[in-house]
């Protein structure tokens, strides 16, 4: 039979079932303002065919049975002024500077001020069988610029997919453009559907289950966005305020929009500024707390000690071995009172079948997708997300001292058909049509209930979807490589996270040892532990993690874990030369609070990336662009990892603008900005400078 074509977006009121015969009769086009300069747009059916009538249908019972009244997506009402819904005329709609116009079956974006003309739009949706549940859809975003520059788009396509990266680990440049984005979140791969582009706007395809996006190449622009199963289309757009006339330099602006629409970030907590000690397993309280004993008398400020995952007999016991971990609080006091550091315990999204609150979830109908042996956890139900919290979570973290929490493969991983091939059936829907919702439902589990007490969250994930940023999460790069290849493919990916909303970002210092890992005594891992730590020191979060090849703690007693914690790797671990360098990273890093606070607070007011591209800051500057191994952490520093074995010099391009003093000779002459130099970089230096 032959495909049906129409252009729509969701409406959950009751619907006919018959098609249109022509296209213009077909659909209807809402326009909400949402938040200064702001639109979101929904192009509706004005009918629906029996099969996907009932699919709209099934879903308007759920939402009303949670009291919501569309999908919990990235968009939210609280945080900017969100007016009345209208109907796109043939007169077209103005709010602030931006002008929304119907142009053939689709509209135009423009700005009021200048006329300048952002992109058109076709929306296309087809049935793909006479009796198929959902539509597929796609959103042809075509130009008014073609010479625009795209980015965002979340974090990935660095390695192909897998438990491990395998095969070469790609530099991903920070442009978009001519790159292909699986909307699909897996292992490796955080798609987040929002793009910023240089002519003046950003645009989040709001829709939440398969797809991809195919970017314009530089000359060409635009995008194409598709969906494998929706009840139509929506999306938000951002546009410049009539008082910036030079898009390059008012990509601050949209991204308040943006942050504006879904949720800003809170402010990062004291103790994540600083270093995060971690290892692949703290497998007993007693080797948590020596570990923090040997900090505490080197006098190093840690700020973080986390007990990694298999800390549970099996996952969805939601309770720590209690042969290992006899009190969380007497672990989680010690640590406070040892080293003033926050204790962090990790959780995996799922309960095996043998665990202890295993009948409890699926009685309660909080378990989907059979999942490692047992069963991946809903959270889309406020009654799953409150029972998870109200009786494991409280009482048994924190209450006991542990305020913070690490959401281990969030990214899909587990929940059949490969590493989240399949993703997550919910209940708000099948997962080709809403898996990417499963995610920040699962965070908000964690950190909404922190910040009703008056805390702020602090949520460490593998995965997180447009908007997550406003549930205080620091997204890490999964287990990565431990190799130089590896960390030279890291370095712009901080930048892809901030540019897509996602200002808290880390990797495993050191890489995780997954694919590739030499022997901690190796002289390969001596420099590339320090090369790693510089990175880190100049991060967002700075956290070491890993399964080192290395020797470890024995098993003592009847606290025999079913995994091993694989090697050390705390800064004594690779040396006493290492160890040297390794701790004044981490005091350095202590001293740096004081700018990170400063950071933050500019990322929860104004929604501005931590890890910034340089043109951010030099938008006059044209050299700037197409630097992906350079980036600026906030306005004030300019950092150029070592990622090459053996090197001790690298290239550094200094932006026009600005002088430049070196961050470990403040008493040498500022360097002149506009230029391009060698700069030396032995074993101890990272190339780091202040803008003066």
């Amino acid at each position: 039979m032959m495909a049906v074509s129409l252009t729509l977006v969701p409406l959950l009121g009751a619907i006919g079932v018959t098609l249109s015969e022509g296209l213009e009769e077909a659909y209807v086009i809402h326009v909400i303002p949402w938040c200064d300069n702001s639109l979101r747009i929904k192009v509706a059916p004005r009918s629906l065919p029996p099969s996907v009538a009932a699919s709209q249908q099934a879903l308007a019972s759920k939402l009303r049975d949670e009291s919501l009244d569309e999908l919990p997506g990235a968009l939210i009402k609280t945080e900017c002024a969100i007016g009345e819904q209208v109907t796109l005329g043939a007169s077209g709609y103005d709010h602030g500077n931006l002008r929304i116009r119907q142009e053939g079956p689709g509209f135009q974006l423009s700005a009021i001020d200048s006329g300048k003309i952002y992109f058109t739009a076709a929306p296309t949706l087809t049935l793909p069988s006479p009796t198929a549940a959902y539509l597929n859809a796609s959103l042809v975003v075509r130009p008014g610029d073609p010479s625009e520059r795209i980015y965002g788009l979340g974090q990935g396509n660095w390695t192909k997919d897998g438990g491990c990266p395998v095969g070469h680990q790609y530099i991903v440049p920070l442009e978009r453009n001519g790159q292909v984005i699986d909307l699909r979140q897996r292992k490796f791969h955080v798609s987040i559907p929002y793009a910023y582009s240089t002519a003046g706007y950003g645009l989040l395809y709001h829709q939440f289950g398969y797809g991809q996006v195919k970017v314009g190449a530089f000359g060409v622009g635009g995008m194409n966005w598709s969906s494998d199963a929706v009840l139509g289309l929506d999306l938000w757009v951002g546009g410049l305020p009539a008082t910036e006339a030079v898009p390059g330099a008012s990509a601050s602006s949209i991204y308040s929009q943006y942050a504006s629409a879904t949720g800003h970030a809170p402010a990062l907590r004291e103790d994540a500024m600083r270093f995060w000690q971690s290892r692949n397993r703290y497998k007993s309280s007693a080797i948590a707390l020596s570990v923090a004993t040997r900090y505490q008398t080197l006098q190093l400020p840690v700020g973080v000690l986390v007990i990694d995952y298999k800390n549970q007999v099996h996952d969805g016991d939601f309770a720590p071995d209690p042969k290992c971990y006899p009190s969380v609080k007497n672990l989680s006091d010690g640590v406070r009172r040892l080293i003033n550091a926050t204790t962090v315990f990790s959780f995996w999204p799922e309960a095996l079948s043998g665990s202890a609150e295993y009948s409890r979830l699926l009685r309660e109908g909080c378990l989907i997708n059979s999942d490692l042996g047992g069963r991946a956890i809903d959270p889309t139900p406020k009654a799953c997300r409150d029972l998870i919290w109200d009786e494991f979570l409280f009482p048994r973290y924190y209450s006991q001292g542990v305020p913070a929490y690490w959401l281990d493969e969030t990214d899909g991983e587990g929940t059949a058909g490969g590493d989240g091939e399949h993703g997550y059936d919910t209940s708000f829907g099948p997962a080709a049509f809403g898996s990417n919702l499963w995610v920040n439902q699962w965070i908000r589990t964690f950190s909404e209930p922190v910040a009703k007490l008056g805390e702020l969250p602090l949520v460490l994930v593998r995965g997180v979807w447009a908007g997550g940023q406003r549930h205080g999460v620091v997204l890490w790069s999964s287990d990565i490589w431990s190799s130089f290849e590896e960390l030279a493919a890291q370095v712009p990916q901080g930048v892809h996270a901030s540019l897509s909303g996602i200002p808290y970002w880390t990797t495993d210092v050191g890489g995780y040892g997954c694919g590739f890992s030499q022997p901690n005594d190796s002289p390969y891992m001596q420099e590339l532990i320090v090369r790693w730590y510089q990175f880190g020191l100049f991060c967002p979060v700075f956290r070491t993690h890993g399964c080192r090849n290395a020797a470890s703690e024995p098993d003592v007693g009847d606290c025999k874990p079913a995994q091993g914690s694989c090697g050390y790797n705390e800064v004594w671990s690779y040396g006493n030369q290492t160890q040297v360098l390794l701790e004044k990273y981490v005091r350095i890093r202590a001293t740096m609070v004081p700018y990170l606070k400063e950071l933050s607070a500019n990322v929860t007011a104004r929604g501005v990336p931590t890890m910034r591209p340089l043109w951010w800051e030099f938008p006059s500057d044209g050299s700037t662009i197409g630097i992906s191994d350079q980036y600026m952490l906030g306005p004030k520093l300019l950092i150029a990892p070592v990622t090459v074995q053996g090197a001790t010099r690298r290239k550094v391009y200094f932006p026009a603008g600005a002088q430049w003093l070196n961050f470990w000779n403040t008493s040498s002459p500022p360097l002149e900005g506009g230029i391009t130099r060698i700069v030396d970089a032995p074993l101890e230096i990272i190339p780091a400078y202040y803008r003066v």
